[in-house]
């Protein structure tokens, strides 16, 4: 929700957003609408009666509102300072030098650089972005987000099923199939041991959890089984065999 992204950043008034964009810190024009209580109509009819002046200075960055993600009018501090003085104050709330120490404080503030940083929201706005341009599952990419604010439930959520018969994946059981010593072949608990001594797992509550240096062999999923139990579980590449040290135990 636009709430969510909403913080004070004036010391004059609530409610305006620096965000960072293309063309650097920008303020929604939503925003100075609502702290001005200026006609939005009126704002918008500004900007496009000064379209050369204004072009370069905005932009349209996607937000979150209680109706679901929209595009908002976003203006860098040049559009800001040129929106100021094309609006009269008269048509606020405001008096005369309560619209100059506005105007001030806001300009001062987009001077300073004072970009409010990224929302779980608008990072998962921005991954959504970045999946569809490498042609990949959009899931993936948000799961990372909320893995990075350590929110591991909701990446379990958005992040895809999968099972342990998917092409090139393996579960430790079949990775012990493939070794040809004795002492790891056929006991996939002594394969997890091994696993977590060289610092590619560990144990959490009785399940088997990814270490840094295991994510780039292995993904962690959610199994369900025929009874409708769930819980998380490790799938492996077999790159893994020879990360681990075991290459000459392959065949």
């Amino acid at each position: 929700m636009i709430e969510a992204l909403s913080t004070d950043v004036l010391e004059t008034g609530t409610g305006i957003r620096i965000l960072p964009s293309d063309i650097g810190p920008v303020i929604p024009v939503v925003d100075i609408a609502d702290r001005l209580e200026y006609s939005r109509s009126a704002i918008t009819k500004a900007i496009r009666g000064h379209e050369g002046k204004m072009s370069p200075c905005k932009t349209f960055l996607p937000l979150w509102t209680p109706g679901g993600e929209q595009q908002f009018l976003c203006l860098n501090r040049t559009g800001i300072d040129y929106l100021l003085l094309y609006i009269h104050p008269s048509k606020s709330r405001m008096s005369d030098d309560e619209f100059i120490d506005f105007r001030r404080g806001i300009l001062e503030k987009m001077s300073g650089n004072e970009i409010q940083e990224p929302s779980i929201n608008q990072e998962l706005l921005q991954a959504r972005g970045y999946a569809e341009a490498c042609n990949q599952d959009p899931a993936a990419f948000q799961a990372a987000v909320f893995r990075k604010h350590n929110l591991n439930e909701f990446a379990d959520i958005v992040r895809p099923a999968i099972t342990h018969g998917e092409t090139g994946w393996y579960n430790v059981t079949q990775l012990c199939e493939m070794c040809r010593d004795d002492a790891l072949a056929g006991h996939p608990e002594r394969l997890n041991a091994y696993l977590k001594n060289h610092g590619y797992q560990y144990r959490e509550q009785g399940l088997w959890r990814l270490q840094p240096s295991g994510e780039i062999h292995g993904k962690e999923y959610w199994y369900e089984a025929p009874s409708g139990h769930r819980e998380i579980r490790i799938r492996w590449q077999l790159s893994i065999l020879y990360a681990s040290g075991l290459l000459n135990e392959v065949g």
